[in-house]
């Protein structure tokens, strides 16, 4: 894929890119006050704090809330500011694991969390989504994959890609478990904000059948052992400023030790620079209307799809209930690499093959929600011409 992209960029050939996962790049409203915010007078002292500047965490605790039911807000103190999810993902393997140990991560998945886990010395296990009406978490098979060496289970919410968000019901359900099992739940929230669960173009079930989906899982109860990481990236569009964090819940002792223990590998690092900290209350407040836009972008996109698609009777919109991107099932078996080469080769079109994130039993599709409705409805029309064109056997040379 990377050497075909290559070969016809070097020649000059258009690429309509439908793999867009930079918000710097999609042409969405943007804070004009993002640099400026750099500026704040105390942005030129130095007094670090492990956990990061408590002005910066009071605001986000009030951020976070706007969310969240009213009896579970936020603490600042329980916050810990990192320089994005992925450090924050290597600080919980320090404090979680041993070298040796494993984590539980879901597949399909973004591949991110091998590499991580690895630089660490622990071993990634999957376990799988199961594609039934919808997305479901089956905790039957996550439990006959715990064993002596794991010490947490990862859970994405909303996923990427496949768009599944944990219910109230699976959340209770996954808490059980992880108490039974003494795991620690990791759970990925850096797509919280962009969740559709009940509208009915996106989710193939009513709402009340899936369930609601479940608020912020550190804030889910008092119970358990629970961590939810968010960032800058997805909430605000600014992945450049590189800011993330760390909100732990469940048993107040635990959250005590873990707490005074990241305060050691925080303090070690002090990775996320002063000015950013002081920058952030700005930051936040200003995210609303890119948030705004983008989950108009995200809803009029994959309402363009889906109607391609139904018009072309070609390929299946997979459900989802939130997040950036959409999985496209295609009829027969065939290596989904070998159709994403062919149409990047006969219309310009770049997407994922499913394999990209351990996709198996079908040829899968993934694209990006991002891109502006022009290139996007552009790319799907492309997409669908390819699809008519595989149905009936042709392609071109």
């Amino acid at each position: 894929m990377a050497r075909a992209v290559s070969r016809r960029r070097r020649l000059g050939a258009p690429i309509l890119d439908l793999t867009l996962s930079n918000p710097t790049l999609a042409g969405l409203a943007s804070d004009p006050g993002v640099l400026a915010a750099l500026t704040h007078p105390a942005g030129t002292t130095y007094a670090p704090d492990p956990r990061g500047d408590a002005d910066a965490r009071v605001a986000l605790a009030r951020d976070l809330a706007r969310r969240r039911p009213a009896k579970h807000r936020p603490r600042p103190h329980d916050l810990v500011l990192a320089a994005s999810t992925s450090e924050a993902y290597s600080w919980l393997f320090k404090l979680l694991c041993d070298p040796g140990d494993e984590i539980l991560v879901p597949a399909p998945g973004y591949p991110l969390f091998t590499h991580l886990a690895a630089l660490e010395g622990v071993k990634a296990v999957t376990y799988p989504l199961a594609l039934q009406d919808r997305w479901r978490l089956d905790l039957e098979d996550v439990a006959v994959r715990v064993t002596s060496r794991t010490r947490a289970m990862v859970v994405i919410s909303p996923h990427n890609p496949t768009g599944w968000t944990l219910s109230n019901g699976e959340a209770a359900a996954l808490m059980k478990l992880a108490a039974a099992r003494d795991l620690v739940v990791i759970s990925d929230e850096v797509f919280a904000d962009f969740q559709f669960m009940g509208h009915r173009d996106w989710c193939s079930m009513p709402e009340h059948a899936a369930g609601k989906p479940a608020p912020c899982l550190a804030l889910a109860g008092r119970g358990g052992r629970r961590v939810s990481l968010g960032g800058l990236s997805k909430e605000a569009g600014l992945p450049q400023m590189k800011v993330g964090w760390l909100l732990l819940g469940g048993e107040a002792r635990w959250r005590r030790e873990a707490l005074a223990r990241l305060d050691l590998i925080a303090d070690t690092y002090l990775s996320l620079a002063t000015p950013q900290q002081k920058a952030l209350p700005a930051w936040l407040r200003g995210a609303w209307a890119y948030r705004r836009e983008l989950r108009r972008r995200l809803k009029g996109n994959r309402r363009v799809l889906a109607r391609t698609l139904r018009q072309a009777c070609r390929g299946e919109l997979l459900p989802a209930a939130g997040g950036w991107s959409a999985v496209i099932r295609l009829p027969g078996v065939r290596e989904d690499q070998e159709d994403a080469l062919a149409l990047l080769r006969e219309e310009g079109v770049l997407v994922h093959p499913g394999y990209y994130y351990d996709f198996t039993g079908g040829t899968f599709l993934v694209i990006s929600l991002l891109p502006r409705p022009g290139d996007f409805a552009e790319g799907v029309a492309r997409l669908a011409v390819y699809l008519d064109r595989r149905h009936k056997g042709g392609g071109r040379s």
